[in-house]
């Protein structure tokens, strides 16, 4: 299954990597731990995949020459906007200050700034400091979540979804989900999470790089296959 590929994953324990780097090696695959990551091991690129937090697959990627496979920064202004379930446009810093509050506003680019519900422009300011004005973001809607659920696609398929926020109807997850998989222009392979909004049922809530993603709940084994194709000389 994963004979003769090399999976690298930072060294500190973490349950979930864990478990996948059990599962890679229970499929005859090799897991590589590194402390000095900014100084990885002699390995064969083309053989080597990667699975860890963002800093760590960046740079261990520059650093052999890896193309990491991810979802568009703006997927969610690109898919069809009834999956959405809400009120989503992409903006910047320096127009969304101008919108009513409270806004759900997260960054266009992972993690530049928290995401979150913004009651008001001060707060959101504070937290950018040091941001250009043009910086992308969404904005969205305020809404009520009943139940988050994340799902691995591999090929257009669903290979492993779970609940890992509230309580909800897991199937009609899978189905909603397995629609979007099937029918958007996605990567190879991505991790969908969707949000079970009150009166409006499942919607899109946002697609995930797999290589820096968490299993919440899903399977280990099925994300080791997604895993593979996550990464690419």
């Amino acid at each position: 299954m994963f004979q003769g590929l090399s999976l690298l994953i930072p060294a500190k324990a973490d349950p979930e990597r864990d478990a996948v780097a059990r599962a890679w090696e229970a499929g005859g695959g090799t897991v590589l731990r590194l402390d000095r990551f900014w100084s990885p091991p002699a390995v064969t690129p083309a053989r080597t995949r990667l699975y860890g937090n963002d800093t760590f697959c960046l740079v261990v990627a520059q650093k052999l020459g890896l193309t990491l496979v991810s979802p568009p920064d703006d997927l969610l202004l690109r898919v069809d906007p009834t999956w959405l379930g809400r009120e989503v446009h992409g903006t910047t810093l320096e127009q969304v200050v101008t919108e009513p509050f409270p806004r759900f506003i997260k960054p266009q680019v992972p993690k530049v700034f928290r995401a979150g519900v913004w009651s008001e422009p001060e707060a959101l300011r504070s937290e950018c400091k040091g941001l250009t004005p043009e910086t992308p973001v969404l904005s969205s809607e305020v809404v009520t979540v009943h139940a988050e659920a994340r799902a691995w696609v591999l090929g257009g398929q669903l290979l492993t979804c779970a609940l890992y926020e509230g309580e909800g109807d897991l199937a009609g997850a899978r189905a909603f989900l397995g629609t979007v998989a099937q029918a958007a222009v996605l990567p190879r392979t991505c991790v969908l999470d969707a949000a079970c909004i009150e009166g409006r049922g499942w919607v899109l809530l946002e697609a995930n790089a797999t290589w820096g993603a968490g299993l919440n709940g899903c399977d280990a084994s099925e994300a080791a296959h997604c895993l593979a194709e996550a990464s690419h000389a």
